[in-house]
């Protein structure tokens, strides 16, 4: 995750998610490339956004990793 003094910047991850009967989506984990693995310890809110460097629609995910607030998109299943 990015440190205080770090910048953010967009990259695909790897999500585990479990997709309920009521057709909604929770993610579990995420995986980047380099390989940690981190649990998602809450998801806060869902929302439909216009992405920034696609200007599609896709759903935002607020999300809690390792106590930090962040985002995750899922844009046409990526």
């Amino acid at each position: 995750m990015a440190q205080p003094n770090e910048s953010r910047r967009k990259q695909y991850v790897e999500v585990l998610a479990t997709h309920r009967i009521d057709g909604s989506v929770r993610p579990q984990t995420i995986t980047f490339a380099t390989g940690p693995r981190y649990d998602i310890e809450e998801v806060k809110k869902v929302g439909r956004t216009k992405e920034a460097t696609t200007h599609e629609i896709a759903l935002r995910y607020t999300i809690v990793v390792n106590g930090k607030e962040t985002f995750l998109f899922e844009d046409e299943g990526r």
